[in-house]
């Protein structure tokens, strides 16, 4: 009997933990940022930049299972980098929009490296992450939580009515705004 409750209990923790596995499914918020902060993008060296960045973020986002399609309206204004990446739905080319199918994955991701139009460079990358459920969330708020950032209360004059939280940890902020039922959106920000 002993050794049949040892077996189930094996048992059951190695279930538990291929479930956890399977239950959280989004590219880590500390890997975005070692991806925000790859390489800085300049007006001097824009192709060789923007190439680097590029093959970096691509690698990074389809071995976490992201399909390489753009999320958005196209490319337009005077950025280097409009790019978007999804997993868990279908993107429906027609209406230019993302239809999440897997509530446990469903998530996109739009990248952008944008100046003013000016001779000034174009910075680091710019990544806003779309969860479509609260599972997603909560797992990003504890990934934030270990991470050592600390939540800073405001009210956002620019999302009025939305709920926007803010994270920050030394040159890290992290923006999460309430967009509509069970979707938010990530931004995050190194300086």
């Amino acid at each position: 009997m002993k050794k049949f409750l040892s077996l189930l209990i094996v048992a059951l923790a190695t279930l538990g933990q291929v479930h956890a596995q399977k239950a959280i499914d989004v590219i880590p918020i500390n890997e975005i940022f070692d991806l925000i902060t790859y390489r800085y993008i300049t007006l001097a060296n824009e192709d060789a930049d923007a190439t680097a960045v590029i093959e970096n973020y691509t690698k990074h986002f389809k071995a976490y299972g992201y399909v390489n399609e753009l999320v958005g309206e196209g490319y337009g204004g005077p950025c280097s980098i409009i790019d978007g990446f999804h997993k868990g739905g279908v993107h429906d080319k027609e209406n230019y929009e993302f239809i999440p199918s897997d509530p446990y994955a469903a998530s996109t991701v739009v990248i952008t490296a944008c100046n003013d139009g000016g001779s000034s460079d174009y910075g680091y990358i710019h990544v806003e992450l779309t969860l479509y459920s609260r599972t997603l969330l909560a797992d990003v708020l504890d990934q934030l939580s270990t991470g050592g950032f600390t939540q800073f209360d405001f009210d956002n004059p620019c999302s009025e009515g939305a709920e926007t939280m803010l994270f920050y940890n030394g040159n890290k902020q992290v923006h999460i705004t309430t967009v509509g039922d069970n979707v938010f959106v990530v931004c995050s920000i190194a300086q």
